[in-house]
């Protein structure tokens, strides 16, 4: 009788699929929040390195003023790769006017 009844539900497998189902679910929410974490983490890295570089050429343009190539070395990489601008666009803006030197191409002082 116990037999017929475990035959019954193991037959053709479907608890067995059905417990694979529930683990493979439980495995793609996991992955899903792990995931969901770690866009979290690269996010917060990228503010804290977008906060660094800003801190770097506030310093720079505020220390060492006459020193262009490191301020459009790092004015280029917080603008152009970063993608940074805040308040920092008057800033430098009126660094390169104060400097007399051309806007260069990969800034916009309109942002």
């Amino acid at each position: 009788m116990i037999g017929n009844i475990l035959l019954g539900l193991l037959g053709g497998g479907n608890l067995v699929l059905f417990i694979k189902f529930l683990v493979e679910r439980h495995d793609r929410k996991k992955e899903m929040a792990e995931e969901k974490e770690q866009e979290g983490i690269r996010n917060k890295l990228l503010v804290l390195e977008k906060d660094g570089l800003r801190t770097q050429l506030l310093l720079l343009i505020l220390i060492r003023p006459n020193e262009q190539t490191e301020i459009l070395r790092v004015a280029e990489y917080y603008f152009s790769v970063l993608q940074g601008n805040w308040y920092m666009t008057s800033i430098f803006n009126n660094w390169l006017k104060n400097n007399e030197i051309a806007e260069p191409e990969w800034f916009d002082s309109k942002e």
